[in-house]
């Protein structure tokens, strides 16, 4: 099997945080944690393990900002326990291939798509915790206990996973919807962690893929808003349009602008300092900048919430006042999992559901299926695997490309134009399952 991941030796961070200011094709080079590489199939670990043939994947922004960048260090989430490898590619669609004697939900030739990394469910941990026992399995507080780990991800062309890792695609959609579900998944997510009323002003920080997609999802939701998209790039104006923002907040703009737009009162300081009275309801952030989490807070009306909607490791420094001086909610939004639905309105139900914890992945296929999310509109790229350097460099560069979307059909594997398994330097031992 060919896979791409991050070897998280520090050797490897450290000489890309060295020298990639200096040439960007370290980041590509044998001594940078990229790799892509053959290695033998691994054996299934347990009987409740699948094994998938990957059909199409699509690359998330912050995978790819990770292989450039690697490992931050420092920052809270790295002190989790972490495995040498980190498989890159949870937004793909593949097919059953095998599945181990103990499997209960698959089947070989079963559509799947990615799902979840390692929670209560996938250890076979009973009782579960408090959160998996909501479906909220991200925050799973066992996730981190050992046990076997996953080979392979959506940038190669196959991964083994515990079945419970997947969602069953259904029949009739189609492969880029599918490939894109968990994106899809993840905006709406987003979008429901804040409760919206007729009347609000929201803002959308970025419009790349993330920021697009919880726009879609806000106007699915609440078809009245007045959403207001803030894109870092000229040719995002018209595709943020076309996915439901009312008003667009161009680069040059600044608080003077948000403050006509929302009608709120400005105050300058002497020394520079800026006060809105005022402001936008609700805030998504989608670029998790210091700049972009500065604007959010500040642009917030007092009361206000401002939903931190990026996978963002860098440090901040930040002035905080508004969270206390406006009381402004500053929420965050991390995956998806299991949502608070109503159901049974005359719009929009899930299988006749009358309200409860509804799946996040259930509820975004069910959007998709009656056309009302359509993430396959930003598509704009597709490579084949073993143009995968290419691909990566297409969403780095992405203004240059005009890139939104980029996908990678898992096709014809001979050929690589990245690293190979004779380019590998001695690392030390295989990990668990590699």
């Amino acid at each position: 099997m060919y896979s791409a991941y991050l070897d998280l030796n520090p050797a490897r961070a450290l000489s890309v945080r060295t020298l990639g200011s200096a040439s960007r094709r370290i980041y590509f080079s044998p001594v940078a944690p990229l790799r892509v590489r053959h290695m033998p199939p691994p054996p299934l670990p347990d009987g409740r393990w699948v094994r998938v043939r990957n059909i199409l994947a699509g690359l998330a922004l912050d995978e790819v900002e990770r292989t450039i960048t690697s490992m931050a260090s420092g920052l809270a989430p790295t002190a989790a326990p972490q495995p040498r490898r980190i498989y890159l590619g949870r937004e793909v669609v593949g097919e059953i291939m095998e599945v181990g004697p103990e499997a209960r939900f698959l089947r070989v030739g079963d559509r799947v798509v990615y799902q979840s990394g390692p929670c209560c469910a996938t250890r076979e941990i009973e009782p579960p915790c408090r959160h998996c026992a909501m479906g909220v399995y991200a925050l799973c507080e066992n996730r981190y206990l050992p046990g076997p780990e996953q080979v392979g991800g959506g940038w190669g062309d196959e991964m083994v996973v515990h079945e419970r890792q997947l969602f069953l695609v259904p029949d009739g959609m189609q492969a880029e919807q599918a490939a894109l579900l968990e994106p899809t998944a993840a905006a709406l997510h987003a979008a429901l962690r804040h409760p919206l009323r007729v009347d609000d002003q929201a803002l959308i920080l970025g419009a790349e893929t993330h920021g697009l997609l919880i726009t879609q999802a806000l106007r699915v939701l609440a078809p009245m808003l007045n959403i207001t998209v803030a894109p870092e790039q000229s040719y995002q104006v018209e595709v943020a349009t076309r996915m439901g923002a009312t008003r667009i907040l161009y680069p040059e703009d600044g608080v003077a602008a948000v403050a006509r737009m929302t009608g709120a009162k400005l105050y300058r300081g002497q020394i520079g300092a800026e006060l809105l009275v005022g402001g936008f309801d609700v805030v998504y952030d989608t670029l998790g900048t210091e700049r972009s989490l500065r604007q959010a807070l500040s642009w917030a009306r007092e009361g206000g919430v401002v939903v931190l909607a990026a996978r963002s490791l860098q440090w901040m420094r930040m002035d905080l006042s508004a969270i206390w001086n406006r009381e402004v909610a500053l929420v965050g939004a991390y995956t998806h999992g299991a949502e608070s639905w109503p159901g049974g309105d005359d719009n929009f139900s899930i299988g006749g559901s009358t309200g409860g914890r509804v799946s996040t992945f259930a509820l975004a296929t069910e959007m998709l299926r009656e056309e009302r999310l359509t993430p396959e509109r930003l598509v704009t790229h597709r490579f084949p695997l073993r143009e995968i350097k290419t691909a990566i460099t297409t969403v780095r560069d992405r203004a240059e490309h005009r890139a939104i979307k980029t996908l990678l059909d898992i096709q014809d594997i001979p050929g690589f134009d990245l690293l190979d398994e004779s380019e590998e330097p001695t690392t030390g031992p295989e990990p668990r399952g590699g």
